[in-house]
């Protein structure tokens, strides 16, 4: 049994745990990154999936929200990674002929939207300054650990107490109130709601309003970029941040426990029964049930928490489907054939049933589709003259029933084929003629990307709901939203903390810096996640 000792031991080579290893290497500490997988990045890969020729991103895309946060400017992922853009980065499709666009220029998204309605360009623009005035400031609050004074202070500034009550009416919001409130035409009233289709999150639940506003303001302001070459362009130049620091990745690694002594981590240990020591902290990019329950052990863990990780849930889960084609897809609405992400939202009511047929263990009648084209920007995906498309919706992780007839199921086995022909049926409808261009597909259920990527668990690209009760301070587990656990030197570094799914490195980020923080500290200056002081055990 080999034995190593390291500052930090991170479990995970995603985004997150990538991460958290760069930044301590970054302040000096000896990092060991251990991963599973045979390749860093997580749920950040491409692979030819359908057909030769034809490059493919197996689970995340569209790095918009990545551009907009610290840790791409931290990391140097805009020089690391040679970036495309789309002239529109986003597109809103109500029927075959009939949606609307943004543009790379907040100008040219006003004056489509006028035309449809002159009272929508006019309140786009007007979203466009509150944006800037106000809305990257509480973008900033919801990517900094809670509570954080500085970005609260900015935000406060830029707000006022008028300000911050609307926001907190927003917060508290559906997407479905917020798009009617500033829109008149269906169109404008889609487009902003339709960034929600990337969330588990119907247009009429709770607290959906700020995410579908955040999602359309980055894509207005931040495109809809993709790496050339596909995203293990990313995942490499990701792991290269690491390692020019210092750090050192192992892939084919699987963690199988953490090392304790008395409520204390001290190191993991592998499936290969090597054992790596940690002087300072184990940081975990992993979902939380896995962490507490597999790697742990509920004997290690207080009952309170133990009760609160039971109410920990996942979210819809992701069918993908993606295609090869021998041109482009022949869209009928005018603009899509340029877009980078095309929702196929239908109407409110369409993009709300779609949801709750999902919650509740239905095939979607009309799922709403997210329809990537990367290749229109990066020409690199597919052999000359033809395209690529990704094709994602949610559904449930386990299907019992089918929301457009009677039939039943018992998961994907029997399902997967009626649904994949069910997208291209909406497909074909919105680009007649798509069907007779496709060279290759592939179907990705639920239960695939899970195999694909533990961390997926049920499909669930976000690390766990995105719903109110699982955000802010309930997430993981109400009272433990710092990134520490109950396991004094074991932290929280994945997507199941604050501030959630989407890749951004964030969760890793501010994990990182907790851990730094507290190795920094006095033994007895340590305190619990309510802040409270704590003699060390």
């Amino acid at each position: 049994m080999s034995v190593d000792t390291t500052d930090a031991v991170v479990i995970g080579a995603g985004p997150n745990g990538l991460t958290a290893a760069a930044f301590l290497a970054r302040k000096g500490w000896d990092v060991t990154v251990l991963e599973t997988a045979d390749v860093p990045g997580g749920a950040i890969r491409s692979e030819q999936l359908t057909a030769p020729g034809y490059v493919h991103d197996t689970f995340s895309a569209f790095y918009g929200l990545l551009h907009s946060t610290p840790v791409f400017e931290l990391l140097d992922l805009g020089t690391r990674v040679q970036w495309a853009r789309f002239e529109s980065p986003v597109g809103a499709l109500l029927g075959p002929d009939d949606g609307a666009f943004i543009f790379d220029e907040v100008d040219r998204t006003t004056e489509m939207l006028a035309k449809i309605d002159p009272a929508d360009g006019d309140a786009w623009r007007a979203l466009c300054e509150w944006w800037g005035r106000v809305g990257r400031h509480f973008f900033a609050v919801t990517l900094a650990p809670i509570p954080s004074a500085r970005p609260s202070l900015r935000f406060a500034r830029a707000a006022g107490i008028r300000g911050s009550l609307e926001t907190l009416r927003m917060l508290l919001g559906a997407a479905s109130g917020a798009a009617r409130d500033r829109f008149r035409s269906q169109e404008g009233q889609m487009l902003l709601a339709s960034g929600l289709s990337h969330t588990d999150l119907g247009v009429d639940m709770p607290a959906s309003a700020p995410q579908a506003v955040i999602l359309a303001m980055l894509a207005q302001f931040g495109n809809m970029p993709v790496p050339v070459g596909g995203a293990s362009a990313l995942a490499e130049g990701w792991a290269s941040a690491v390692t020019d620091a210092g750090g050192v990745i192992r892939c084919g690694e699987r963690v199988t426990r953490v090392i304790l002594d008395r409520r204390r981590a001290y190191g993991v240990e592998t499936a290969s029964g090597a054992v790596v020591r940690a002087r300072h902290a184990v940081l975990a990019d992993t979902g939380a049930p896995a962490l507490f329950r597999d790697l742990v052990g509920e004997d290690h863990l207080p009952s309170r928490f133990l009760d609160g990780l039971r109410r920990f849930r996942y979210g819809t889960g992701m069918f993908k489907l993606d295609v090869a084609l021998d041109g482009p897809a022949p869209w009928r609405a005018e603009g899509a054939e340029r877009c980078g992400v095309v929702h196929l939202t239908g109407r409110m009511t369409d993009m709300a049933r779609a949801s709750f047929e999902a919650h509740h263990g239905l095939l979607p009648s009309r799922p709403v589709l997210i329809v990537g084209q990367q290749s229109i920007a990066d020409p690199s995906r597919a052999p000359a003259g033809c395209h690529t498309l990704w094709v994602e919706t949610h559904v449930p992780p386990h299907p019992i029933g089918d929301g457009a007839s009677e039939r039943t199921f018992d998961g994907w086995e029997d399902a997967a084929d009626v649904f994949a022909d069910r997208m291209l049926e909406l497909l074909e409808q919105h680009a007649p003629g798509l069907r007779a261009r496709i060279v290759g597909t592939a179907v990705h259920t639920p239960v695939d990307l899970e195999r694909k990527d533990a961390n997926l668990v049920g499909g669930d690209v976000g690390g766990g709901s995105n719903a109110l009760d699982m955000q802010l301070v309930f997430r993981p587990v109400p009272g433990w939203f710092r990134y520490r656990t109950p396991i004094r030197g074991l932290y929280l570094a994945s997507a199941s903390a604050h501030p959630g799914g989407g890749v951004h490195g964030m969760s890793g980020l501010n994990a990182a810096k907790r851990a730094l923080r507290d190795a920094r500290r006095p033994a007895g200056m340590l305190r619990t996640a309510s802040g409270a002081r704590r003699a060390p055990r």
